[in-house]
């Protein structure tokens, strides 16, 4: 029977690790990871363990045991500390990994002294393989490790309830649970001389936790990795909920604003009561329900604000709704000065619609760049192919022969940005691989086209003009279409590729010639000028070859200004 519950167990381990890495693969707590395999090499030792014969088959399970047992307090501390966003002095965590080693080297003088186990006789229990040890003092360090950790963890849980609002509630219950199973447990299951049967599945529970504590942690990563992204060179305010009420967080300009934020704790809805939930509530029911797709207009603390909003899906039945908020104030006190003036007030009602537009742009760009900073391969790819589309239109609109208008120009140059939106939803181990894809990886790569295309339609639809949104799906969808055919999605051929999507080509394979990246160097402005040359009328549309040769000069000249 013993043996047959450290087989469950251990198989258990290994599939909690699977979802774990399934399910959180985007995940940046490394401490995670690392708790997780210790939980499955503890478990192995502890299976082994049962299946032993000998007491020197016990000796050596029990330290494949301590390669996981001998680390995982550290790593649970480290990941704790890690949740509620708690920096660690190196010295402290070197400390700690050295103390860890040496508990691990004690563990493994067994069989050869008598500093961890004085004795050491093999006994069969509850159907099971087992030892009976009498304990040296190293054992004694062991158990103070143990204690020094839950004391360093009821600490870091401590804190973050009484002085980090952000952190969520859940995951302190979570962490507290997982704190007083493991250490309990392992001391009463010690005090009975039973934890090789018990101690796999109080491992089996502290995954059940992580994995609780790691769904908790994505939603706000992702929530704040948007809100840095999108509020990089503005001074507007950001708030984020979940669809169901929850209090995300905000940034610091937000607090500033709304400074009544900072008596809200994360994953709990605002009260009704409170003056932030009677603020936002209706906001958050409009947005949810209507999709927000014009700006709210609203007054607090003798300030007027515009809001904008964006429903960010997370899981089937989870969404972010993302805030954007603006100070209003002096506009709107400009409009209350014009009073019944018709034509200075339409003169700014078109400033404010230009001004929702180029919010709109914001985000968009703002999404972009987030996608950029997931790709390690593609720094400052969107912006730099945005500066080649402005200096090949600037060239095509001096050809009074090709008959594409200005406005077309200008929607090209604005849709530029847009093209890779698609990548945000591709595997972080496909878009960061160094190297070559292989022919799946490649597949799945190939999608980002099309997928880009659903997004920009889902971003733009009803707010902007119908043409500057077909002619951003097309670009998205279209830049990697060959004039010759064999290109993807859709293997167009000639004029059946946009000619937006067939600019956007050309600016796309330049600067992936003439920029280096982790798996290459970047190649000579004349080589890659022929190989552009080379491919008109077989990758790229012929009739461009004119228009890339009259601007190559000023192209190589902002490639000279920017670092690749």
């Amino acid at each position: 029977m013993g043996q047959h519950l450290l087989t469950l167990a251990f198989v258990l381990s290994i599939v909690n690790f699977a979802v774990f890495l399934e399910l959180f693969r985007k995940q940046k707590n490394n401490y995670m990871f690392f708790t997780f395999v210790a939980i499955v090499v503890s478990c192995f030792g502890h299976w082994l363990l049962g299946f032993s014969e000998s007491v020197d088959g016990a000796i050596l399970s029990n330290k494949i045991n301590y390669l996981g047992s001998a680390f995982l307090p550290m790593l649970m501390f480290f990941t704790l500390a890690e949740v509620c966003r708690l920096r660690i002095l190196p010295v402290l965590r070197i400390l700690l990994i050295v103390f860890s080693c040496f508990v691990l080297f004690l563990s493994f003088t067994v069989g050869y002294s008598d500093i961890y186990y004085k004795t050491v006789e093999f006994v069969v229990q509850s159907g099971a393989g087992n030892y009976v040890a009498t304990y040296g003092w190293g054992h004694d360090v062991f158990n103070v490790m143990i204690i020094l950790y839950a004391v360093l963890d009821i600490g870091v849980i401590v804190h973050a309830c009484m002085m980090r609002r952000f952190v969520s509630l859940k995951n302190i219950f979570a962490m507290f649970m997982l704190e007083l199973v493991t250490v309990s447990s392992f001391f009463i299951s010690r005090h009975m001389e039973n934890d090789m049967l018990c101690m796999p599945f109080v491992y089996l529970a502290d995954q059940v936790f992580l994995l609780y504590i790691s769904l908790n942690v994505k939603w706000y990563d992702i929530a704040r990795s948007v809100m840095q992204s999108l509020e990089k060179d503005n001074g507007n305010a950001f708030v984020s909920f979940t669809s169901t009420g929850e209090y995300l967080g905000c940034n610091e300009i937000a607090l500033k604003f709304f400074p009544k934020l900072a008596q809200c704790r994360v994953d709990l809805p605002i009260p009704s009561g409170h003056e932030m939930g009677d603020l936002f509530k209706p906001l958050l029911e409009q947005a949810v329900n209507t999709r927000l797709r014009h700006a709210l207009k609203f007054w607090y603390a003798n300030r007027h604000f515009r809001c904008t909003a964006r429903i960010i899906p997370v899981w089937n039945v989870m969404q972010i709704c993302l805030f954007r908020i603006e100070d209003d104030t002096k506009v709107q006190m400009y409009v209350d000065m014009l009073g019944k003036d018709h034509n200075q007030l339409v003169k700014v009602v078109e400033q404010n619609a230009q001004a929702v537009s180029a919010i709109q742009e914001q985000m968009i760009v703002g999404m972009a760049n987030m996608v950029e900073s997931r790709d390690g391969n593609t720094g400052g790819h969107i912006k730099r192919t945005s500066q080649v589309i402005r200096i090949l239109a600037s060239e095509m609109r001096k050809d009074m022969a090709y008959s594409q208008t200005d406005s077309f120009y200008d929607a090209l140059i604005s849709a530029a940005p847009m093209h890779d939106l698609g990548k945000i939803a591709i595997d972080d181990e496909i878009l960061r691989k160094p190297g070559r894809f292989t022919d799946s990886e490649f597949a799945q790569m190939k999608t980002h086209a099309e997928k880009g295309a659903v997004i920009v339609e889902n971003l733009l639809s009803g707010i902007e003009d119908p043409f500057f949104v077909q002619l951003s799906k097309n670009v998205a969808n279209f830049h990697h279409e060959r004039f010759d055919g064999t290109g993807y999605p859709l293997g167009l051929k000639g004029d059946a590729i946009p000619v937006e999507a067939r600019i956007m080509a050309v600016a796309d394979v330049y600067d992936a010639l003439v920029s280096s990246r982790c798996y290459k160097d970047s190649m000579s402005y004349d080589k890659a000028g022929e190989i552009i040359l080379a491919g008109m009328g077989t990758q790229f549309d012929p009739t461009l070859q004119k228009y890339f040769m009259d601007c190559e000069a000023k192209l190589r000249e902002y490639y000279r200004t920017v670092e690749h």
